[in-house]
């Protein structure tokens, strides 16, 4: 059957139910890179364990989205497109990782290849090129301009969208909904790393309990996401823990 979903089973979340779009786009080259980019770079030197993958956290933030999904449909009336694209930029919010790239965004004044900002590039996104582009910047260039990917998306105009998305510019294209969602102070990508990092290295120090503020999800009337009263605790211990 052509809809029928896959099964990825993962350390932390257990299974992840995976759509023939998501698989479009977890078979492309530019996703598959993220499999040789380990999630604490140098870390596994101090922590052998901590061989985990950039991969790996991304399929596990796309699955977490799928609970906020689920709190948000009704409140937002999100369409299934919406829901989709929710769990798109939670797969693709990485994309533009490359080594030691958080490292690498504090050198200014290196020069830009053209392999990865062309003029037809610098005129659509908002790039200072004396310095190195963040990864934020390099994930929509990616989204963009790969056509495997764009491809794997179902064309140039979701490929727009998705990357629209996966940065919070204030456009009035962008759809606020989903970007309230995605870019809350309850980010999915920190649930993710502070489980997957404590897990791969020992250190208690990232342990949340992840099942129960993903049960207690809420959307404000403003279209914001958070936490009921009683677990405001555990989203707080949550902030903590990223501190560390």
């Amino acid at each position: 059957m052509p809809n029928k979903r896959q099964i990825m089973v993962d350390s932390i979340h257990g299974d992840i139910e995976i759509s023939p779009l998501e698989k479009a786009v977890i078979d492309t080259a530019p996703f598959q890179r993220l499999r040789h980019l380990k999630q604490l770079q140098m870390g596994h030197v101090t922590y052998p364990n901590a061989t985990h993958t950039r991969f790996a956290h991304s399929i596990g933030v796309m699955g977490i989205m799928q609970h906020v999904a689920r709190v948000a449909k009704d409140p937002l009336n999100l369409s299934e497109t919406d829901i989709e694209d929710l769990r798109l930029v939670g797969l693709l919010h990485d994309i533009g990782h490359y080594p030691y790239s958080h490292l690498m965004e504090q050198v200014d004044r290196i020069e830009l290849t053209e392999e990865f900002v062309n003029k037809d590039v610098k005129a659509t996104i908002d790039l200072q090129v004396d310095r190195y582009p963040n990864h934020e910047e390099l994930g929509q260039i990616i989204i963009n301009t790969q056509k495997d990917l764009i491809k794997a998306l179902g064309g140039k105009k979701r490929a727009v969208r998705i990357a629209n998305l996966s940065i919070l510019t204030g456009n009035p294209s962008q759809d606020n909904r989903i970007a309230k969602l995605i870019h809350s102070s309850l980010d999915m990508d920190r649930l993710d790393y502070l489980l997957r990092d404590s897990h791969s290295t020992g250190v208690p120090y990232g342990s949340i309990d992840l099942n129960y503020i993903v049960n207690n999800l809420r959307v404000s009337p403003t279209g914001v996401l958070g936490v009921n009263k009683k677990a405001l605790s555990a989203a707080e211990h949550t902030r903590k823990q990223d501190i560390r």
